[in-house]
């Protein structure tokens, strides 16, 4: 069987799984297909928190470490995420960020924990916290490159089935509400009051008076129902109302 038809056969499977367990055994044998070890996809949220996707095969040894040690916080794999759509070697990661010794030290545990090479497929999904699909072989054996389109169609169907169980295993997640609409004006007062203008600023540059700017700030705060103007930025930042390339720009 050629790769695209392993592709065809693992989409095929993962849209007629029924619960996580089926899905993860069908990844498992997949991932052996290519010629691979480990798999991880992930919602990236905090490991001790509450989380949609989450599903692995990961020794329990290394997972235990990065719970009780809190790596996810510093995850050199998690901040390579944020800055590329496209799938990326751990070998690349020193291109994708200047690493710390805090994150030298997370990847030299892996190594010690048995990983050898791996990749990664980071997965934007607007409305969501970033996700990955990450993929390695043994410590001592070879990574085939070669397969890596391939396996990116597999980690995003994957996900998705994922997603989609989760959704439905999860009552946390049944409740959570969408996210409130805001105006435009609303997003326009954000965004200024997150570059460090003031109201008074902010209604110079947009035209209108302090007090409207207020009123803009304070209804947008009430539709998140969140207590402070930093969670009303934070909150439209997670749901993607707001990018950070409109706070940073000029």
């Amino acid at each position: 069987m050629s790769r695209s038809q392993d592709v065809e056969e693992f989409v095929r499977q993962s849209r007629a799984v029924d619960d996580l367990d089926e899905l993860r055994r069908l990844l498992e044998q997949t991932t052996r297909e290519f010629g691979l070890s480990y798999f991880l996809l992930s919602h990236h949220v905090n490991v001790l928190g509450p989380r949609l996707v989450q599903l692995s095969n990961y020794p329990e040894d290394w997972s235990n470490v990065m719970r009780r040690r809190a790596h996810f916080a510093i995850d050199p794999v998690i901040r390579a995420c944020q800055k590329t759509a496209a799938p990326f070697l751990w070998s690349e990661l020193e291109r994708l960020l200047k690493l710390t010794s805090a994150q030298r030290e997370i990847l030299d545990g892996a190594a010690r924990a048995g990983f050898g090479p791996g990749f990664t497929v980071p997965i934007h999904i607007p409305g969501e916290c970033t996700g990955s699909g990450s993929f390695a072989v043994r410590g001592g054996r070879q990574l085939n490159s070669g397969i890596i389109p391939a396996v990116q169609y597999v980690a995003c169907f994957a996900f998705e089935a994922a997603r989609r169980l989760s959704l439905v295993e999860d009552k946390l997640y049944r409740s959570v509400p969408r996210a409130p609409d805001l105006t435009q004006r609303q997003l326009d007062c954000i965004v200024l009051m997150a570059q460090g203008k003031s109201d008074w600023d902010t209604g110079k540059i947009l035209g209108i008076s302090q007090r409207t700017v207020q009123e803009h700030l304070d209804t947008a705060r009430k539709r998140y129902s969140v207590g402070s103007r930093t969670q009303l930025l934070v909150r439209t930042l997670f749901d993607n109302q707001l990018g950070f390339q409109d706070i940073i720009r000029t």
